[in-house]
């Protein structure tokens, strides 16, 4: 056991790190498959045809596909799309951007490819899931007071900023958690487009070693981060959940 002891305490500052690296792809992952979900969620309920078509389209392909399918297709598919087409190359620009800002010393020596069409990835599959939950929470809010900011003169897009969705994100909270959670756990998907998060990181430790205690040792670990941050989280929408049912008994 001293011998797993040892090999943690000497690993655990990369591995603090890869738990930071995971949390903060879920986060940016998050944010682009929220920016998504909301006008595809909207746009699933419009009356407008080919908005409605092509917001279901996208959200039947998206889920009916498997995830590391997906990101296959964006690393093997899109990037040499870019290349191909418009000789874009992410790597190359990233640096170039952060030339211009004074930063290159920031740009990761293993590249940014991988990191990059990871994240998209991940936030294209789960806007898709959102925009279903996104869909469910506008319905759930009652039409009488859309009838009622109508005749008050109100805008489409007023309406739906000021009185659906503070209303229908309320509502939203639980399956955005659940949501959440599932995208923190998927990011172990990234590993096959070797990005340092911590299922590959951890991995890297386990591979080597031919030690049994230290191996099982970190994979314990491992399981206890995922916990720990997935837990959290359930925790914080707990908080908020109640919070905001308060809010609403006030108003």
């Amino acid at each position: 056991m001293s011998a797993f002891w040892n090999t943690f305490l000497l690993d655990l500052p990369l591995l603090v790190s890869a738990a930071i690296t995971t949390l903060v792809l879920a986060l940016v992952a998050g944010v682009i498959a929220m920016v998504i979900a909301i006008p595809v969620g909207f746009g699933r309920l419009s009356r407008v045809t080919i908005i409605r078509s092509l917001s279901t389209t996208y959200v039947e392909v998206v889920r009916g596909t498997p995830l590391l399918l997906q990101l296959l297709v964006w690393f093997y598919g899109v990037r040499i799309l870019l290349l191909t087409l418009f000789q874009l190359n992410i790597d190359t620009f990233i640096f170039d951007l952060l030339t211009s800002l004074n930063s290159n010393s920031l740009f990761p020596k293993a590249g940014v490819t991988g990191l990059f069409f990871g994240v998209v990835g991940l936030g294209v599959n789960y806007g898709a899931y959102l925009a279903e939950v996104v869909r469910a929470g506008i319905l759930a809010v009652d039409h009488g007071q859309t009838e009622a900011a109508q005749s008050l003169g109100l805008g489409r897009l007023q309406i739906a900023r000021m009185i659906v969705l503070p209303q229908a994100l309320r509502l939203m909270i639980p399956p955005l958690t659940n949501n959440f959670i599932t995208l923190v756990q998927d990011t172990a998907f990234l590993q096959i487009l070797a990005v340092a998060e911590l299922s590959l990181v951890t991995q890297g430790f386990i591979a080597g070693t031919t030690n049994p205690t230290i191996r099982w040792g970190f994979y314990v670990v491992e399981l206890a981060i995922y916990f720990t941050i997935c837990y959290s989280l359930s925790l914080v929408a707990r908080w908020q959940e109640r919070r905001a049912a308060r809010v609403a008994a006030i108003a």
